[in-house]
């Protein structure tokens, strides 16, 4: 039997070799999805280091590419052009994913801010193929001037880890590396926590993990082909493409796609790092940068010269040509926009797609309670021992359980309608207060809650009311089904504070259970109940993660279920 190819093969180059876990891991996972989602074209892949991605991309380029963005910016005068671009999940947009940050061992007291670096030896990957390493570089210029000779710089090779291990080893004082990749080292069991710390950390909304820059974009999804070139195949290649892109599946430790990035920050920063250097490096780097230029320009001149009449037939048909390109990149940039917004549109129906599932689960306990109020009252009227205290203390509870009804409702109605979320601030112990007392009138007191505030200040974070009750409520249903049919039934929550977190504790006596259930708790459709729709947690983490925070789950030492939230920490300043 012979297999056929498609007609049509589209080839694409990736920047994969030496560089970090996460950008190799998030474009192995694209790549696999567009195979699968657009499987009438045939993807020719080409794994490539960052030189051999440039030189590729300027002698014989591939169609699609992925680099950074400092290699995009580098090739933006040979005529290609961003489709969508990288955001790491913690970044507000995609023009404020990368950064760097500089660090050293936590007991160097002598290293207290970037200031304190004159005289210490700093390493990094790269100065040419490394982006936190140019990027540290500006910071330094901006601290210490142009001149960098004071410092002594160290360049290690990649990938990025080896500037890490070798700070630790004590092979250098200070390093520069990725921002987020401490954190995730840390979370990883790489290195130890609490061994380094990072040198003039910014507090900065706009990406919330650990850095000491400005922020950058980070890596780019591009075409080679100039747009006015482009036939109308490949039009709708790159629109497929970009609609595609929005769906891939968002996975722990990925980054994400988003729309194209601002690139004149990183031009600046090339211009900034890259050219201010003297003598021979000085002029070769100019020659490489503007050699498409200049010989242009030459040939120009001679075309003048012989024919002033064909430089100027030359140069209107090069106008018309420009004009009409220009147009073009116009209705191709539109038609992406539109897909763009339809796809937003579908995004918000899939949350609410889900959150309708949420309906059908967290319905039942008020309308539950609603019937159980009801048919409560209706026997004491039988039997004529209702008297107007407890008809009125029960028609009470009756309305709040119609009015969380109707909250739930009106949530999903929001979500439909792309309204935004009522944000307030909220102290977290006093609604835990509250979502117990709520959870103990509809299931009983048979199992004890343990409520536990170890901070003396206020634990207040931002956030919608009704979203934050509805993730508690599940995980005190969760907590209260897994350990109600032990003989002393318990559930311990506790509540403690961190400079910028404030963490919540559940924890239950439950009978034990193993790692594989406690790793696929938060896996949607997957549930451990044989009634369970497994979204509860599922939607719980979108809750919370929408918040800016982050829930996970572990074992104890005794091989109980333990569920921890954690939330940004809302600080009020204090009024001048």
């Amino acid at each position: 039997m012979v297999i056929l190819k498609p007609a049509y093969a589209v080839t694409l180059d990736a920047q994969v070799l030496d560089e970090d876990k996460s950008v190799v891991d998030t474009i192995a996972t694209t790549l696999d999805y567009l195979r699968e989602e657009i499987s009438e074209e045939f993807f020719d892949l080409n794994y490539l280091d960052k030189q051999g991605l440039l030189d590729k991309t300027k002698n014989s380029p591939a169609f699609f590419f992925i680099t950074d963005a400092a290699t995009f910016a580098s090739l933006m005068e040979t005529g290609v052009w961003a489709v969508a671009a990288m955001k790491n999940p913690l970044a507000i947009d995609s023009s404020h994913t990368s950064g760097a940050t500089f660090i050293a061992r936590k007991e160097r007291s002598d290293i207290a801010s970037l200031m304190d670096l004159k005289g210490k030896t700093i390493l990094g990957t790269s100065r040419e193929t490394s982006l936190s390493t140019l990027i540290g570089l500006k910071e330094l210029q901006r601290i210490f001037g142009e001149n960098l000779s004071q410092l002594d710089l160290k360049y290690v090779g990649t990938p990025v880890e080896r500037v890490v291990h070798e700070i630790i080893s004590g092979d250098g004082d200070v390093g520069i590396v990725d921002s987020c990749l401490l954190e995730r080292m840390e979370k990883d069991g790489n290195i130890s926590s609490g061994l380094l710390k990072v040198i003039s950390p910014r507090d900065s909304k706009d990406l919330i993990c650990k850095h000491s820059t400005e922020l950058y974009p980070g890596w780019i999804l591009a075409v080679s082909k100039s747009s006015n070139l482009l036939n109308e195949k490949e039009q709708e290649l790159i629109l497929k493409v970009t609609a595609a892109l929005q769906n891939v599946p968002k996975l722990p430790g990925l980054l994400e796609w988003s729309n194209p990035a601002n690139d004149s920050a990183i031009r600046t920063l090339l211009d900034d790092v890259r050219h201010k250097k003297v003598g021979k490096e000085f002029w070769q780097l100019i020659w490489y940068k503007y050699f498409y230029w200049l010989l242009f320009f030459a040939a120009f001149i001679v075309l003048v010269v012989s024919h002033s009449l064909y430089a100027s037939w030359l140069v209107r048909k090069k106008t018309n040509q420009l004009t009409l390109s220009m147009k073009k990149t116009e209705e191709l940039q539109q038609k992406i926009h539109e897909e763009q917004e339809k796809i937003s549109s579908m995004e918000r129906a899939s949350i609410a797609s889900q959150l309708s599932g949420l309906i059908a689960h967290e319905l039942q306990q008020p309308l539950n309670a609603i019937t159980n109020f009801s048919r409560g009252l209706r026997i004491r009227e039988e039997r004529g021992i209702l008297d107007d205290t407890t008809l009125r203390e029960t028609l009470i509870k009756i309305t709040q359980q119609s009015e969380d009804a109707v909250k739930i409702v009106g949530k999903v109605r929001n979500y439909a309608k792309q309204r935004a979320a009522d944000h307030q601030s909220i102290e977290i112990v006093s609604q835990l207060g509250l979502s117990i007392e709520k959870f103990e009138q509809i299931k009983g007191r048979e199992v004890s809650i343990e409520l536990l505030n170890k901070n003396e200040e206020p634990c207040l974070v931002e956030g919608d009311l009704l979203e934050l009750d509805l993730v508690f409520y599940n995980l005190l249903k969760n907590a209260w089904e897994a350990c109600k049919n032990q003989s002393n039934p318990k559930i311990s929550i506790s509540v403690e504070l961190s400079s910028r977190k404030v963490f919540v504790l559940f924890k239950d006596n439950g009978p034990k259970v193993t790692q594989q259930l406690v790793d696929s708790m938060f896996v949607p459709g997957i549930s451990s109940k044989t009634e369970g729709l497994g979204l509860g947690l599922s939607i719980c983490r979108g809750l919370v993660e929408a918040h800016g925070g982050n829930i996970k789950a572990s074992l104890s030492q005794d091989g109980h279920v333990c569920v921890e939230l954690e939330l940004p920490r809302l600080v009020k300043k204090a009024r001048v």
